[in-house]
């Protein structure tokens, strides 16, 4: 909806991204962000960010082949710069990224065995990153956050309001999450050593967006996007975790429904 306030019983659309201390959720006209912070829950409520497109002929645009693609990465883009940390994870990610395939290339020039295991990661430097990002997510606070989040969307989406024990009830795995087009992004940084031309750096972004809108709504795809889920990019939520995302989630879900008062809000933690 374009706009203005929601009625009741109307479903909504949310997405959101885990954080290391909480959670950010996006909705149609408001985001939240939340976070834990000396034994209370903290939530901002503020107007979403993201343009809306709201002229007939520019929506019919968007959802063109190729232009859908600048108006995918383009959304994600200004969620990523809307967070801080994000924007300095990210910034960090591709400076670890390059320096590590400098020290490859480096220890590749000794020769022997090791010279070509150096070789090998310098050519696909993503399996390695792969690896420590997914012990990052499974290991730390961002995948009991994630699948925070997963919950209480899902409890939205399944019982029309976000409560505990709804949220608790629902399932971490969530068919729109961005995980589930990892693997078109896997696929196309394996190719990127063997096509020798600049351009693909660029035309991969598309190539990966254009999979993910013919291909992303199939079983396949989604299976391996839950396999993704369950086993790399999401760890069940504590209390502590869930508590946070629920709270975030009633007080975006007021704010779309007119219903919000005061942008920040403190809740008390309840264990």
């Amino acid at each position: 909806m374009a706009g203005g306030a929601v009625k009741d019983g109307e479903r909504l659309l949310f997405g959101g991204m885990a954080r290391w201390d909480g959670l950010d959720l996006f909705g149609p006209n408001f985001m939240s962000v939340a976070y834990r912070k000396k034994g209370e829950i903290h939530v901002q409520v503020e107007p979403s960010n993201i343009p809306k497109i709201e002229n007939p002929l520019a929506l019919r645009i968007s959802r063109l082949p190729i232009l859908r693609s600048f108006f995918l990465w383009g959304r994600l883009l200004i969620q990523v710069v809307g967070s801080l940390w994000t924007l300095l994870f990210f910034a960090v990610t591709m400076a670890v990224l390059w320096l590590f395939v400098r020290l490859m290339e480096f220890g590749s020039g000794g020769g022997g065995a090791f010279g070509g295991l150096f070789s090998f990661f310098a050519a696909f430097p993503i399996l390695p990153i792969l690896l420590l990002f997914f012990a990052g997510m499974k290991l730390s606070p961002v995948g009991r956050y994630h699948g925070a989040e997963h919950k209480a969307v899902a409890a939205y989406e399944k019982y029309g309001e976000v409560t505990m024990q709804g949220a608790r009830s629902s399932s971490r795995i969530h068919p729109r999450c961005g995980t589930n087009i990892l693997a078109y992004i896997v696929l196309a940084a394996l190719l990127d050593p063997l096509i020798a031309w600049w351009g693909y750096a660029f035309l991969q972004f598309i190539l990966i967006s254009e999979a993910w809108f013919v291909f992303g709504q199939t079983r396949p795809s989604i299976a391996v996007g839950n396999l993704f889920q369950r086993y790399l990019t999401t760890t069940e939520p504590r209390r502590a975790e869930l508590e946070v995302a629920v709270a975030s989630m009633n007080r975006l879900l007021e704010a779309e429904q007119g219903r919000a008062g005061e942008k920040r809000v403190r809740v008390r933690a309840r264990y």
